[in-house]
């Protein structure tokens, strides 16, 4: 059972389940609303892992500026994976 709103839009269910499908779709729908400007732990584990494959780099760099996660992004542009998830480990256990 799909849970799709009525406008057709990803909820943050959705969204959260499926990163690749949802970054497919950041140009038709605003991303960063939809999960509330803010990401679990495990997003960000996903988000790296699809950066550092070489999916989705432009969007999910976009997206975390968007969420204010301008260090997170910084480390992902520069290819810095390793570094990435020792700091998002570290800032999530807070």
């Amino acid at each position: 059972m799909s849970l799709m709103t009525e406008r057709g839009n990803m909820t943050k269910e959705e969204v959260r389940l499926d990163w690749n499908k949802a970054l497919s779709r950041m140009g038709e729908e605003p991303i960063a609303g939809i999960i509330g400007w803010g990401f679990y732990l495990q997003d960000l584990l996903v988000l790296g892992d699809l950066h550092e494959h070489g999916l989705h780099q432009e969007y999910i760099e976009d997206l975390l500026e968007d969420c204010n996660f301008h260090h997170e992004c910084a480390l992902l542009s520069d290819g810095r994976y390793e570094e990435y998830r020792n700091f998002v480990f570290k800032e999530c256990r807070i």
